[in-house]
């Protein structure tokens, strides 16, 4: 068990480094869970978002579980991605979406006040 916990440590220092490149040059989308694995108490969920007419596709690891989060399955969230490079991006789990009219209004808002990782 310490193994594991260590394990997840060094990853999320890892993701942590890769974030603050996205949040410093600021994209924000809707993004949908389309699915969520579990590898070695790891969850992973995979999340899919479009910039203009692209769709991206994306992954974020999201802790430690016995199982599956089929629960979270076509949930909304903001998603942040790296204006330059629309394919680096980050799942925001602080913010869930409801609608396109609440995705607007945080957009608005993060131009004073910008989403942390």
């Amino acid at each position: 068990m310490k193994r594991l916990i260590f394990i997840s440590f060094i990853l999320l220092s890892f993701i942590s480094c890769k974030k603050e490149d996205i949040y410093d040059e600021p994209g924000y989308s809707i993004g949908t869970i389309t699915k969520s694995t579990n590898i070695a108490y790891v969850l992973t969920y995979y999340y899919e978002f479009k910039v203009g007419n692209t769709t991206y596709k994306g992954n974020k690891q999201g802790g430690v579980s016995f199982e599956n989060d089929s629960r979270i399955i076509g949930q909304q969230y903001l998603v942040v991605y790296k204006l330059s490079e629309p394919s680096k991006s980050d799942l925001n789990f602080r913010y869930p979406i409801s609608s396109e009219q609440e995705f607007n209004d945080l957009v608005l808002g993060f131009k004073d006040n910008p989403p942390k990782p």
